[in-house]
């Protein structure tokens, strides 16, 4: 008999129930529910499968038609644990969670016979529940992968480090899996509690594959340069390289976005281009192309309009104090006539305003030129800076020259 098992039946046998909650994600619930059948062993089996359905959101019906208990079983005290692990075993079926065995025990509250036929059970079943931290939130989930032989596990980091400082995305970890596989052998251990069985099979799938590419990467280490007159050697080293983002609906497989970004950096007197150094010219770049494909995807939006000033829904790590953006109230959807797909909303400029305090997740933004209305949809972009021509010097003015005797000559 598995730890499972055995560890119910001791629990039921002492009728002492687990805690009520043994963390904050993880609780052991009830739910009650009725069943009827042609005999007492049926209608409990069978009020036992409509609470597991309401439980679990699943319909147990089909999976446990082949399951029955036998007379002499039911007598030798084992009903509690067989009844236990034929329902967990239709829930992991239903729920594909082969490692989660939410079912922790039940009771019968009530069986008897009816005045036609049958009998009737009421029973309270006992169970894992798992809670997930955190409010529900919309935003999707991304997985970063980068097949990089070298610097693989620098690109999966420095992108991720780039979603995440985005505040968009809910970043998945597939890495770090011995670290997984540690925690999950012991929650299957003797130590941890029973319920904590429910956190198991709880990981999610990712909406969007970001795919993270090195290109064109050049390093030259420990250039060395002799000057003739002093015999002085001048050591130096350089890197280049281009950083390529692709964003994949893995549903569909569709690509959604992709950019690049360049980057590079020459340093007098190093030896060589040390891994911190390379980390953060990748990460820079990928800052840039992050806040390139959430501008994209996610423009920056006025959350509450109040005159000259607003509040959008970007803080910390989205934008900065000082920043100038330009302000559009978004209009009429324009749909492709030919494709029907929309081609995004009519958009008037509407004025300029700057960023002048950053909150965590928030920040204000006051307007320079043009209001807002509050019924309006706004949306921010990042103000492009145009040069300003250059100013013509004015012509130096000449001082007047006395007429040559030709020119008078001619004159008179």
């Amino acid at each position: 008999m598995n730890k499972l098992f055995a560890v119910i039946a001791f629990v039921l046998t002492l009728g002492v129930g687990l805690p009520a909650q043994v963390s904050a994600q993880v609780a052991e619930a009830s739910l009650t529910a009725e069943g009827t059948g042609l005999t007492r062993e049926a209608a409990i089996q069978s009020a036992l499968v409509n609470a597991a359905g309401q439980a679990f959101g699943i319909d147990l019906y089909a999976s446990m038609e082949s399951t029955s208990l036998a007379t002499d079983v039911l007598a030798n005290g084992e009903e509690d644990t067989l009844m236990v692990s034929a329902l967990n075993s239709s829930v992991v079926k239903e729920l594909r969670s082969p490692m989660n065995s939410p079912i922790l025990g039940y009771s019968v509250d009530d069986a008897y016979t009816l005045p036609d036929a049958g009998w009737e059970a009421i029973v309270t079943l006992r169970y894992a529940q798992f809670e997930r931290m955190g409010a529900d939130t919309n935003r999707r989930s991304i997985v970063v992968v980068a097949d990089h032989k070298r610097y693989g596990s620098m690109l999966r980091q420095t992108v991720s480090d780039s979603i995440v400082g985005s505040r968009r995305f809910d970043v998945l970890n597939r890495d770090d899996e011995a670290f997984f596989e540690n925690e999950k052998d012991f929650i299957l251990g003797d130590d941890a509690a029973i319920p904590e069985l429910a956190r198991l099979s709880q990981a999610g799938g990712a909406d969007y594959i970001v795919i993270a590419e090195l290109t064109h990467l050049g390093i030259s280490n420990n250039n060395r340069e002799t000057i003739r007159m002093t015999g002085e050697v001048l050591v130096k080293s350089s890197v280049s390289g281009t950083l390529q983002v692709k964003i994949i609906e893995f549903a569909s497989r569709k690509l959604k976005w992709t950019g690049t970004e360049k980057f590079g950096g020459t340093y007098p007197g190093a030896s060589h281009v040390g891994a911190g150094t390379l980390s953060k010219l990748i990460g820079n770049a990928a800052d840039k192309l992050v806040s390139d494909m959430i501008a994209s995807i996610y423009p920056i939006r006025v959350v509450k309009a109040m005159g000259s000033t607003a509040i959008i829904n970007r803080g910390e790590g989205g934008v900065s104090k000082g920043e100038t953006y330009a302000v559009f109230l978004e209009g009429e959807e324009l749909i492709d006539p030919q494709s029907g797909e929309s081609l995004g909303s009519m958009e008037v400029e509407v004025g300029v305003g700057t960023v002048t305090e950053v909150k965590p997740k928030f920040s204000y933004l006051k307007m320079s030129s043009g209001s807002l209305e509050a019924e309006g949809s706004y949306i921010l972009r990042k103000a492009v800076k145009q040069a300003a021509a250059p100013r013509r010097a004015p012509a130096p003015r000449r001082a007047p020259q006395e007429p040559s005797r030709k020119d008078a000559f001619l004159n008179n």
